[in-house]
């Protein structure tokens, strides 16, 4: 489908692909020529280089001009409309600063309460989005929910999909378990394999294979396409 093709085209040219052309000119505009250090450049950027960098009480090194994560460690992004790439694998991420955009390679855990944010990244653990029209492009994460309205997740595959806010948008190839508990959500999978449960109305999703039906759905004006 769609979205297997962008995502091969994104590991073919060895860069993170955007959620759509909005997405993708955001991350060109705030981090052009911001492709990622390697080798002794990246260790140079691990350290703090001056206050900005310091680590924040109780939320980790502030990465809101980007650098890299080391040893798993918790970072924190504060500046609003902050544009950065952050490499390696970071353990708790919490995004603050609204209208971000920019690229967390991995993490444990992903929570966001900075509105508009645009974010792209590669193997995330689990993510919870509590700020208004977030959009995020992650190839792989285990755990995703969201209370927030307007919502838009692209990924490869996923597996737990939770949405507690109205107006979300999922596009992606596997999702394990999907539940929708709010309302006019639009949902284009390939498969949902484990569960399927819907709460809420008028939300429609569109999906190929594994489930034939939701396991349960006690909303109303919902539309399925299989």
């Amino acid at each position: 489908m769609t979205v297997r093709n962008a995502f091969v085209g994104r590991l073919r040219a060895g860069i993170v692909g955007g959620a759509g052309a909005a997405v993708l000119a955001l991350l060109m505009a705030g981090c052009a020529g911001g492709a990622p250090a390697t080798g002794s450049g990246a260790a140079q950027q691990s350290a703090p280089a001056d206050a900005s960098e310091a680590s924040v009480a109780g939320g980790g090194r502030d990465l809101s001009e980007g650098g890299s994560c080391v040893d798993g460690e918790d970072i924190v992004i504060t500046a609003d409309s902050s544009s950065a790439v952050v490499d390696g694998t970071c353990g708790a991420v919490a995004i603050t600063g609204a209208d971000f955009a920019g690229n967390i390679e991995s993490a444990e855990t992903v929570e966001i309460t900075g509105a508009n944010a645009s974010v792209l990244g590669a193997e995330w653990g689990e993510v919870r989005v509590r700020a208004d029209s977030v959009t995020l492009n992650v190839d792989s994460v285990s755990r995703f929910a969201t209370e927030a309205a307007n919502t838009h997740l692209t990924t490869v595959r996923t597996g737990d999909v939770v949405v507690d806010g109205d107006g979300a948008t999922v596009n992606g190839e596997e999702v394990e378990r999907l539940m929708l508990n709010a309302n006019d959500a639009t949902v284009v999978l390939t498969a949902i394999t484990a569960a399927f449960e819907v709460h809420g109305d008028r939300n429609t999703v569109n999906w190929s294979e594994g489930l034939e039906a939701p396991t349960v759905d006690t909303g109303a004006e919902n539309v399925y396409t299989r």
